[in-house]
């Protein structure tokens, strides 16, 4: 982000435009083709409804400038003013500005954010634009529908998490909005082409949320953005054939897997059920084929090995990295006993 302070050093009670509040100047951002990420609000994120109201109006954006309503003033900075007191203040950028009104305080911030950037220079992308074949995907993973902040659209949503799409002098960025902890920087991508951004979007949704059934691995795009001869794999596969990669239960590069899926043929639906019932459910991945995984704090790890075949059932504390086996046994019925009595403690 480029914060000017030669710009806030001016004076920034003048401005040409009708006194505004800050959902209004949002929209005067937008239409006048600003970027309106670079203002922030707590005080309206609606997208952060389940923080008290009192810590979201002084919560702050990093990296945006941001405005902190509090007892009747309105604080114009790009400081954090309410850190914890375990951590050091933040002296980054120019002295915070209190004004009496919130309007005083817009007209402040328009000032600001109007010389960050030329007029026209930055468009939303809405998610109108985006493939229907992407669409279709965002769907599936449960990014669908998108939602908006202060009327920006983003393209994708899930969770506490938003992407969306800024086409700034010709050319799209994708950025990453994780609206717990609000930060603007540099996107996760950018590019000339809104194809390639759209191909970069379903890697990323893909990579957390692709639809894969138990007992399949992990897997993901690890791509280095930076690297044009990873990029140029991407670029070769169409938007269908991504969506088939993490379809597929053990896909080509460069979807790379990442762990194994847990071997179902180790464990029976009476025991996952009792798995269940008693707060050890069966783990997504594990970190070696032919092995299931038991437990959150304390883990259970049923192993099938070879040359002579064998099972053993290896328990990990929590916190611990290094297991203790509790059973070698040369049938599963007695590793199931075992765990029977574990999950009926």
């Amino acid at each position: 982000m480029r914060l000017s302070l030669a710009a806030r050093a001016e004076p920034v009670r003048e401005v040409h435009h009708d006194r505004v509040n800050f959902l209004e100047l949002q929209q005067r951002l937008r239409a006048a083709g600003h970027d309106p990420f670079q203002v922030y609000a707590g005080h309206y994120d609606t997208l952060r409804s389940q923080v008290p109201a009192s810590r979201r109006s002084t919560s702050v954006c990093y990296g945006a400038w941001n405005l902190l309503v509090e007892h009747g003033r309105y604080t114009v900075t790009v400081r954090d003013l309410n850190r914890p007191a375990r951590f050091p203040p933040d002296t980054h950028g120019p002295e915070p500005v209190v004004f009496a009104t919130e309007q005083a305080a817009c007209e402040a911030l328009w000032a600001i954010a109007s010389r960050l950037d030329p007029p026209g220079s930055v468009r939303a992308v809405t998610a109108d634009e985006l493939d229907p074949v992407a669409v279709d995907w965002l769907r599936e993973c449960g990014w669908w529908p998108p939602v908006q902040l202060y009327g920006n659209p983003f393209v994708a949503t899930h969770g506490r998490e938003s992407y969306r799409i800024a086409e700034r002098d010709g050319r799209f960025e994708l950025h990453l909005r994780d609206h717990g902890v609000a930060k603007l920087g540099d996107p996760v991508y950018a590019a000339d082409d809104l194809a390639d951004v759209t191909r970069v979007l379903l890697t990323e949704v893909g990579n957390r949320s692709a639809p894969r059934p138990v007992g399949w691995p992990c897997v993901a795009f690890r791509i280095c953005w930076a690297d044009e001869g990873e990029l140029a794999a991407l670029r070769a596969l169409d938007l269908a054939a991504i969506i088939r990669a993490y379809r597929t239960e053990r896909p080509d590069p460069p979807l790379r897997i990442i762990s194994e899926g847990p071997d179902l043929s180790l464990v029976t639906t009476e025991l996952l059920a009792q798995a269940d019932r008693s707060g050890n459910p069966l783990r997504r991945f594990v970190g070696t084929r032919e092995s299931a995984a038991f437990g959150t704090d304390v883990r259970y790890v049923i192993r099938r090995h070879h040359d002579p075949l064998r099972y053993t059932l290896d328990r990990y504390g929590e916190r611990e990295n290094h297991p203790t086996t509790v059973l070698t046994a040369a049938d599963l019925a007695s590793v199931h006993e075992y765990l029977r009595r574990c999950f009926r403690r």
